[in-house]
């Protein structure tokens, strides 16, 4: 059985809503200045203020949270520029989390910050659907009667 668009959205949005959730409680820790707590992995302390947490001297935990803010605003439309927009995020978003992970496994001991790993599932997650949402073909409009 195929994922109707309707289904596709609001799973897109529910991953959104956890990815602005885990990245708004980062953004908070950081601003704090306090460890998140790391339940498994033991990376999270070491990911959140190691040299790689930023770009041009921003948290990214600020950027993902940005991020996700502006996607989740974007998912109802159905317009074609929100859609190559999310579509764009989504893609340079994947980039990220990708080449996260390898500086998390090359410089952190092999020690996984499980709130990066969340993060990175809900992205990819909310990704799958847009690009899913993108590529099915829309509903034709019913004839009338």
């Amino acid at each position: 059985m195929a994922l109707d668009r309707r289904l596709l959205t609001a799973l897109q949005a529910l991953a959104l809503l956890a990815a602005i959730a885990v990245a708004g409680y980062l953004t908070w820790m950081k601003a704090q200045n306090q460890i998140p707590p790391c339940t498994a992995g033991g990376g999270c302390a070491a990911a959140l203020y190691s040299q790689w947490g930023y770009v041009a001297g921003v948290p990214l935990a600020y950027i993902g949270l940005a991020a996700a803010s502006v996607l989740l605003v974007l998912t109802p439309w159905r317009a074609q520029p929100a859609r190559a927009i999310s579509v764009a995020l989504f893609l340079v978003g994947a980039i990220f989390t990708i080449y996260l992970r390898y500086v998390e496994q090359a410089h952190f001991d092999g020690n996984v910050c499980i709130w990066c790993v969340s993060f990175m599932a809900a992205w990819w997650v909310a990704g799958a659907c847009e690009v899913l949402r993108l590529v099915r073909p829309r509903e034709p409009a019913p004839e009338p009667a």
